[in-house]
């Protein structure tokens, strides 16, 4: 049997959660100040260095308001957040996200990697088509394993749509993919989990012949009907 390391999170980081618990539950509401850091220091046992840091952390992530005379309070973090923030939100769901951000994250996922699909089909190169066919085959070797790896197929899967958006030339693209990492590998994992892995693998290949074929258009609203199947499925569970 194998464990593997087990990491005890610091006081600083369990603070920080148990803030941002507070914030996303509604207990404490924008505007809302916190206790002085001398009064958390004696509340919660921990030094004030650490306590210092950890509302450093959660200013920067948008949830508090930090000013010398008025202390910390709660900041509205929908105007002032950060991906960090919406992590948060879903860590507090469990790691999952509800309809409404899917729906939300699906959007952006059609704007991004729409976008990057339409620059490669216009202006790829073959080096370009062999980068992704070299993922594809990767994928084909999942798929003729007895039980193919879910896990595995998931991140095979990322990297190949991380590659769309790699080799369109636009720089922000990829970077955008690696800050959702987190979020799009469980949408690979459900979306393997709701269609099959075939299924995901044939659609990943659907797309490499419309850039092969200089189709864009044809590319964009490939990527546009497979969300809307995908969040179809979803409202009807």
């Amino acid at each position: 049997m194998q464990i593997g390391v087990i990491e005890v999170p610091t006081r600083k980081t369990l603070l920080v959660q148990k803030i941002e618990e507070q914030i996303l539950s509604g207990k404490l509401r924008v505007g809302d100040p916190l206790p002085s850091e001398r009064q958390l220091q004696e509340e919660t046992h921990i030094s004030k260095t650490v306590i210092h840091a950890a509302l450093v952390e959660l200013e920067q992530k948008g949830f508090l308001e930090i000013t010398p005379r008025r202390g910390a309070v709660v900041a509205n973090y929908a105007e002032s957040g950060t991906m960090e923030t919406l992590n948060a939100r879903i860590r507090l769901n469990g790691g999952n996200m509800t309809k409404k951000q899917t729906h939300s994250f699906m959007e952006a996922r059609i704007a991004i990697e729409g976008a990057a699909l339409r620059r490669l089909a216009e202006r790829h190169t073959d080096e370009d088509l062999a980068y992704l066919e070299a993922i594809i085959a990767q994928a084909d070797a999942l798929l003729e394993q007895k039980e193919p790896d879910t896990a595995a197929l998931a991140e095979v899967l990322f990297r190949y749509h991380r590659g769309i958006c790699l080799r369109s030339g636009n720089e922000f693209f990829p970077l955008l993919l690696n800050e959702f990492r987190p979020i799009i590998m469980e949408f690979w994992l459900r979306s393997i989990s709701v269609f099959g892995a075939a299924s995901n693998v044939h659609l990943a290949k659907r797309y490499l012949e419309l850039i092969r074929a200089g189709d864009a258009e044809g590319a964009f609203h490939r990527l546009e009907r497979s969300v809307n199947e995908y969040l179809n499925c979803l409202d009807e569970q």
